[in-house]
């Protein structure tokens, strides 16, 4: 009998996997691509007719030979709310459903940060009530072969509940198209933190290149799942090892009263490379002690900035918690009761565990910091370090898509090719600084497939990487190359040198981002041609004596004629020794007089030739700053 029932429902469960079903995200609260044919296709069992109505009309459609079926809907002006229903020997009914414009928001981790944790990001968040705005998250899925849906995933309005996770980049983007254009958006999510290029390009393309073939070949056999499934588990265990060795949890470092005067030293900030901390992986302990006075404790509660921490950290005040977080890239603020401290000497202990990347303190000495009723008491400086798993393995390796070229193309990018859109925005290119000449060859392959397989040449838009200190000088590299991607048509850079934060990869100014972005959308693909999409770019040079002219497009420069500088360039001779140098506004606005004391006979010019630059001069009336360029390259 038991064997007879079983039968029977493995011949259920068949007829229910192959009744009518759509990819998922065909889903209420969609956004469908106006004034293009509306393209709506799924599976069913083979020759069966599939029975689609919506707007009124109803289509019907025989699957195929593959149990594959689409249909055509004639196009339609901006509106909603529709209804769907798609019938066979079930019914699948959708609502709410929008015509309007739907952007693909792709890259790495800046385009996937959160709202929430934008700037004033809580505050944003709970003004995000669009009931026209509508939010797709792509769950993160790598694919040893294109793939014809998404893992998970299914559109939302947008709301406060909704776009908690969301990215900040396309939801300020798209919030900023609403409201200047008044039609629907739909926003497409499919970011994945720390990834390469490479992953986010196709079989067609990487496939060319001999470092990859072998491991795209190897990743069809590969059961992604399972491979992440056992990864997990290999790394719980080794968190929870990890937990078990440290010493300083069962010794309590954190108390006052243990003795750390045989600690070793280090000036914080620091990442445990430059401290030379072996093993990096694992728990480490600091401490130092600070002084505070009656005055300093007047209030109820003191400010505790302790800057970006990787991975983790439980920071403890005279032996008391007083705040942990294990978001490595969330600056840390406690709030702490002033009954923690005592007038005189405090100690501040921290429990930092890294588990797999750099570790150690991210942020500049400014981030740390106590604030008291009577000003801000310096944190930086000389601590006392221990480490407390010195016994602890390497942490097992990460199965992330970096390892594996293609994997995020194959599951989060090529399921979309059937669906209409409105353009691509993207925000990557800091996980590619190593191979960032080549980057430029990549990027416009990328967009060039992108567009072929999507059978439109979609506008493309993307972040050209802000000011970030202390990258070797491969960040200007990586800037020229993006900004290569401009000689391909339909394309815009949205630059922001300006925009970021020196010691932080992750720049919490997302808003900025959207409105840049929006803006070029608006003048490339809306027709707004009154908002200048870009400040001037950089056009020729000219020479001048022992100065040189540096003359620029698109549009002038807003500022004055004074003698003042304009800083960030430099020149060099026929030796190609750079020097800093000496730079005017010209009255006409669009060029710059530049000249250094010590090139007699300026030859080449360079312009914010750095990882970060410092103050960025040159703006547009918009706003808008002028890229970094240099003439050597040319």
């Amino acid at each position: 009998m038991k064997q007879f029932l079983s039968i029977v429902l493995l011949l259920l469960s068949g007829t229910i996997l192959a009744k009518v079903s759509l990819p998922k995200f065909f889903s209420s609260h969609m956004v469908l691509q106006r004034d293009a044919p509306i393209t709506i296709y799924g599976w069913a069992d083979v020759n069966k007719t599939v029975k689609i109505t919506f707007n009124n009309k109803t289509l019907l459609v025989k699957a195929n030979s593959n149990g594959e079926w689409s249909v055509d809907f004639e196009k339609l002006p901006a509106g909603g709310p529709y209804k769907m229903t798609i019938s066979e020997e079930n019914q699948i009914a959708f609502d709410d459903i929008y015509i309007g414009d739907v952007w693909f928001c792709s890259g790495q981790s800046n385009m996937g940060w959160k709202l929430e944790d934008a700037l004033n990001g809580k505050e944003e968040l709970s003004k995000a009530n669009y009931d026209q705005i509508k939010l797709l998250q792509v769950s993160r899925t790598m694919a040893g072969t294109p793939q014809k849906d998404i893992e998970k995933g299914e559109w939302k309005t947008c709301s406060p509940e909704s776009a908690l996770g969301f990215s900040a980049v396309a939801y300020f983007f798209g919030r900023n198209l609403y409201q200047e254009y008044k039609v629907p958006i739909g926003l497409i999510n499919s970011s994945w933190g720390g990834t390469r290029i490479e992953d986010w390009m196709g079989e067609d393309v990487m496939g060319k290149h001999e470092s990859a073939r072998k491991v795209i070949a190897e990743m069809k056999n590969i059961n992604f799942p399972e491979l992440l499934a056992k990864y997990d588990k290999d790394f719980k265990a080794w968190e929870e090892k990890a937990d078990k060795l440290d010493i300083g949890t069962t010794e309590k470092w954190f108390q006052d009263s243990y003795d750390k005067t045989k600690w070793q030293i280090m000036n914080v900030p620091t990442l445990w490379e430059t401290a030379k901390i072996t093993p990096s992986d694992g728990v480490v302990w600091v401490n130092r002690t600070f002084e505070i006075s009656q005055k300093d404790l007047s209030e109820k509660e003191l400010l505790l900035s302790i800057g970006r921490i990787d991975n983790e950290d439980v920071t403890y005040i005279n032996g008391k918690i007083v705040g942990q977080s294990d978001v490595k890239d969330v600056d840390r603020f406690y709030k702490v009761s002033a009954d923690v401290f005592k007038v005189g000497k405090n100690t501040i202990t921290m429990r930092i565990k890294n588990t797999g990347d750099i570790g150690g303190f991210r942020s500049a000495a400014a981030a740390l910091y106590l604030e008291t009723a009577s000003g801000k008491i310096d944190l930086s400086g000389e601590w006392k370090y221990e480490i407390g798993t010195k016994t602890i393995e390497e942490v097992p390796l990460r199965q992330h898509p970096n390892i594996y070229p293609t994997s995020l193309y194959n599951g989060m990018v090529a399921p979309f090719f059937g669906i209409k859109i409105k353009g691509i925005i993207w925000y990557q290119g800091e996980s590619n600084m190593k191979n960032a000449v080549e980057y430029a060859g990549l990027f416009k392959d990328m967009i060039t497939d992108w567009r072929k397989k999507w059978n439109a040449d979609y506008p493309f838009i993307f972040a050209q990487l802000p000011n970030l200190a202390n990258q070797k000088q491969l960040w200007p590299l990586v800037r020229e190359s993006q900004a290569k991607a401009l000689e391909l048509p339909n394309t815009g850079m949205a630059v922001l040198i300006d925009v970021g934060t020196d010691d932080n990869i992750h720049p919490i100014h997302k808003q900025v981002v959207g409105k840049r972005m929006a803006t070029i959308a608006g003048n490339l693909t809306y027709g707004n041609k009154q908002e200048t999409s870009s400040a001037p770019v950089f056009d020729k040079i000219k020479a001048d004596g022992n100065a040189i002219i540096v003359s620029f497009k698109n549009g002038t420069f807003a500022g004055d004629t004074s003698k003042s500088g304009i800083s960030g360039f430099m020149v060099a001779g026929s030796d190609q020794k750079f020097y800093t140098a000496t730079a005017v506004l010209q009255n006409d606005f669009k060029s710059v007089k530049v000249s250094s004391e010590k090139v007699s006979n300026p030859k080449e010019v360079r312009y914010l030739w750095y990882d970060a630059p410092g103050k960025v001069m040159l703006f547009n009336k918009d706003g808008l700053a002028t890229p970094p360029f240099r003439t050597d390259h040319f």
